[in-house]
């Protein structure tokens, strides 16, 4: 009898791997088509596509800070600015104990990125929509030192910054405006490189509205 439930495990298992290793070159297969694709739509706009691993300064300004997280990167001029569009992804792991034995499960985090290079060099700052963690330390705390002084957007918003005291120059009414209108996403600037991300994959039709509202946040530095 143990023969035979240990046959039928094997052909189980064999059966598996025979259904798996097919989907798995097709899951592969799907996912270079769509590289492909992206490359495509990059090149109709007269950018130039690189593709695999590529290592860039910004990673270390997204989750997991992973330095060869970027997948596929896209740079060309984008309303007179020279840009770069990336995907970037990094993993996370998670270990658990079942019945003596020990499983690790890995999970994938996809992200988008859009960054403007500007012409002049800055302190690292970000500004974050506030969540109600941030709200209920602001008023245990009190004010930070990164605040701007108008009310609203102090309530709403989160400035970090490497340098406190430049904060009111480099954000000014102008910018604060588009916030509190909700036509300004979470960013963040350090050096030449102003970025946003975003959750998901990169759809074309995403990419470009999402860099004209950094584009519009670099016109509106200092004003």
């Amino acid at each position: 009898m143990g023969a035979i439930i240990a046959v039928i495990v094997i052909a189980l298992v064999a059966a598996l791997v025979v259904l798996t290793v097919p989907l798995v070159m097709l899951a592969q297969r799907r996912e270079q088509r769509r590289l492909e694709s992206l490359a495509a739509w990059a090149h109709s706009i007269g950018w130039t596509a690189y593709a695999g691993s590529v290592e860039v300064p910004w990673t270390a300004r997204l989750p997991g800070a992973n330095p060869r997280g970027v997948r596929c990167l896209f740079t060309g001029i984008y309303r007179d600015m020279p840009v770069s569009v990336a995907e970037y992804t990094y993993h996370t792991t998670q270990t658990t104990h079942v019945n003596g034995q020990t499983q690790v499960t890995t999970d994938s985090h996809d992200f988008v990125v859009c960054v403007v290079h500007l012409p002049y060099t800055y302190p690292g700052i970000e500004v974050s929509s506030r969540g109600s963690g941030s709200r209920m330390w602001r008023w245990l705390n009190g004010p930070d030192d990164t605040e701007i002084g108008i009310d609203q957007f102090d309530k709403d918003f989160h400035v970090r910054s490497t340098h406190p005291e430049m904060v009111r120059q480099i954000i000014g009414p102008a910018l604060v405006r588009t916030h509190l209108a909700g036509l300004t996403p979470n960013w963040s600037l350090h050096g030449t490189d102003l970025l946003v991300y975003w959750q998901g994959r990169m759809e074309p039709a995403r990419v470009l509205p999402a860099l004209d509202s950094v584009v519009r946040i670099a016109g509106l530095l200092g004003h």
